[in-house]
């Protein structure tokens, strides 16, 4: 995809072109402001932007969808930039938990899985009515908040009115905030097993989300195209207002006068050989906060606190991720639309979330069977993920910097070598064999193509 020309001097300047500077940048060029989004890497979308092998297409970033349907937020806000949005259809079969001792389906209709547990473990019956009641009051809530979103422009009386036709809503699921998943499954269920079915979550409002959304039908689909059609949609719009989107622009400085940030000076071209500086009214940071603070900002502008505050954040761990090109459509080899998350019995609750190839939980999904366009007829595709962290195994073997020598890539393999080995054993047989080519992601590559800290 071809970037836009870079101008000299916009209205707004906006650094990153993921899904969140784009449809901000949309939204302001509709309203007549001259809008320049510059993007360091070579085509839009930040984690959307996905990628190409040969005949292959990758979407490499959504799992699932939540409030893309009709009333939902996202749908709203996208209906509001402009026609033609990205379509999502409902999600049918959601989520699949196999261990080594249990093989669940969760889909849109919650209360199967409900009466499939009160047959298996009658012992447990008024524990498990509560959970699927909870987790009703929970989808409920969210729903319900979809439609309970302030705006800045409010007024203070405004914003006290919203404040109060929210707090029904948010009520009615804080019994469940701030609860452990442990204490929170032992609450509900006296079986061990049902409790191992989410080993892998932390707290109970993550368990009871996924359910509480089937209940009220909010999950979709990526649109067709994968989620890569959200942000060309998005680029057309903002171009068709007259706004730009510039790749291979680097920032280096946010420019500031006095206390104004005032444009920013980048490098341009694969290399970063070339200087330029766009001057702006107005500068978005919807990039890495981190970057922005440590490199983009004059050092005197940025209060040590603030720094301190983003480097302890608690942020999401990096992920490895399997993408990988099928000789036969995923369904022969036992996938369906479903995300499966595959568990291991024994193992401590913090053993599924810490990246270690034999004993981390591993997601799967086959995005082609999703939507065809992804793959040649006759062929699909796979992801496979597990979180990870950047520190993982000395960082990944690599060397100074970074940098990927042949201990990094020998490494990297025999981690991809045993999630693949798991993936095969329990859910796939024969997987091997029908494996075209696999592209394997670190918190190393997706830290080097993000920016962000640690890969996140």
């Amino acid at each position: 995809m071809s970037g836009d020309a870079l101008p000299t001097e916009c209205d707004v300047l906006i650094i990153g072109s993921g899904i969140g500077g784009l449809s901000g940048a949309a939204l302001l060029a509709k309203t007549g402001l001259r809008v320049c989004v510059v993007e360091a890497e070579q085509r839009p979308g930040g984690y959307l932007a996905g990628f190409r092998r040969g005949e292959f297409r990758f979407d490499t970033a959504i799992h699932w969808l939540n409030q893309c349907g009709p009333k939902g937020f996202v749908r709203r806000y996208f209906d509001l930039l402009g026609p033609g949005a990205p379509t999502t259809a409902p999600q049918r079969r959601i989520r699949r938990y196999k261990g080594d001792s249990f093989d669940y389906l969760l889909t849109h209709r919650p209360d199967d899985l409900r009466d499939q547990w009160l047959r298996e473990f009658p012992r447990d019956a008024e524990g498990i009515k509560a959970f699927f009641a909870a987790a009703r009051t929970v989808g409920a809530s969210l729903d319900s908040f979809s439609s309970l979103v302030r705006a800045p422009t409010m007024t203070l009386l405004e914003r006290a009115q919203a404040h109060l036709r929210m707090m029904p809503t948010g009520l009615r699921f804080l019994p469940y905030l701030g609860k452990t998943a442990e204490k929170g499954m032992t609450r509900f269920f006296g079986n061990d097993k049902l409790r191992r079915v989410f080993c892998s979550e932390e707290s109970l409002i993550s368990i009871l989300a996924p359910i509480g959304w089937a209940y009220v039908g909010d999950f979709q689909l990526p649109p067709p195209g994968g989620s890569q059609a959200f942000p060309e949609w998005l680029c057309g719009l903002l171009r068709g207002w007259g706004g730009t989107v510039s790749y291979g622009c680097r920032v280096s400085h946010v420019l500031v006068e006095g206390k104004k940030a005032v444009g920013v000076r980048l490098r341009r071209g694969r290399h970063g050989l070339t200087e330029a500086t766009v001057r702006a009214k107005y500068v978005v940071a919807a990039c890495d906060v981190t970057t922005l603070y440590e490199k983009m900002l004059p050092p005197d502008l940025v209060r040590r606190e603030w720094v301190e505050r983003v480097r302890d954040a608690d942020v999401y761990d990096s992920s490895v991720t399997l993408s990988i090109a099928l000789n036969v459509p995923p369904r022969e080899l036992g996938f369906d639309e479903e995300l499966v998350f595959l568990s291991r019995d024994g193992l401590a609750r913090a053993h599924h979330n810490s990246g270690e190839s034999g004993k981390t939980g591993i997601s799967i999904l086959a995005p082609s069977l999703r939507d065809p366009t992804l793959a040649p007829d006759g062929k699909g595709t796979l992801t496979v993920y597990a979180q990870a962290r950047l520190d993982y195994g000395d960082r990944w073997k690599t060397e100074p910097g970074l940098g990927r020598g042949d201990a990094y890539k020998a490494f990297k393999k025999a981690y991809a070598d045993i999630l693949l080995d798991r993936v095969e054993a329990a859910v796939a047989p024969g997987l091997r064999r029908h494996i075209a080519f696999c592209d394997i992601a670190t918190p190393v590559t997706h830290q080097r193509y993000t920016g962000n800290r640690g890969g996140t």
